[in-house]
């Protein structure tokens, strides 16, 4: 969960310190991939991105950032001089940032995204289900890496926040330029016809 008092940032449970940047959290987890999963994991990457309302369930999740899955084949070279590790199997890697704690971000992933859960993760070695929540979370915890370097340019504001900043500053810019031709009568009238309409984003 996300504690925090007025005119402090947040901070979150459930994870290590070095994944934690204020409002932001950070997720990374590798897991090892069954022989199957080198074939069938490319095809649901590729079916997810050419279909967009299949996202739908994952873009409602307001307070996530962004989440990406890959599969790595091999790691690259350490040094110019050194070649390419391949690895003896690929492994499936998750990152994300998101806002609250970490144990309601994996909760909101099983309950909400159960069967988006399993397509990706069934392929790994070791993946319990996404219900319960239990062992799913320890699944999650046993193949977490903590960052090593974590930045966010806003770590004081959620997405949620960002997200409404962007949409509300343009009418703020408007409503600023339509403020210089009013009298007093009319800009009374026109600021609470203002806030009226975008109290949704304040």
């Amino acid at each position: 969960m996300i504690v925090s008092e007025p005119g402090t940032v947040g901070t979150a449970t459930g994870t290590d310190a070095g994944n934690i940047n204020g409002q932001a959290i950070a997720i990374t987890v590798f897991s090892t991939v069954k022989w199957w999963g080198k074939l069938w994991l490319p095809v649901l990457f590729t079916t997810f991105r050419l279909i967009p309302p299949l996202t739908r369930d994952l873009r409602k999740l307001s307070f996530i950032h962004f989440a990406r899955w890959t599969l790595v084949r091999d790691l690259p070279a350490n040094g110019d001089a050194a070649p390419r590790t391949r690895l003896r199997y690929p492994h499936l890697f998750f990152e994300s940032n998101f806002n609250d704690g970490w144990e309601e971000y994996i909760d909101a992933f099983s309950y909400v995204l159960t069967r988006g859960m399993s397509l990706f993760w069934a392929s790994s070695y070791g993946f319990p289900g996404a219900l319960p929540t239990g062992p799913f979370k320890d699944y999650i915890h046993r193949n977490e890496f903590e960052a090593a370097h974590y930045y966010s340019a806003y770590p004081e504001a959620t997405a949620t926040m960002v997200r409404k900043a962007l949409a509300l500053a343009p009418r703020v810019a408007d409503f600023a330029e339509r403020a210089t031709r009013l009298s007093s009568a009319e800009f009374e009238a026109a600021w609470s016809a203002f806030l009226t309409d975008a109290q949704d984003l304040l």
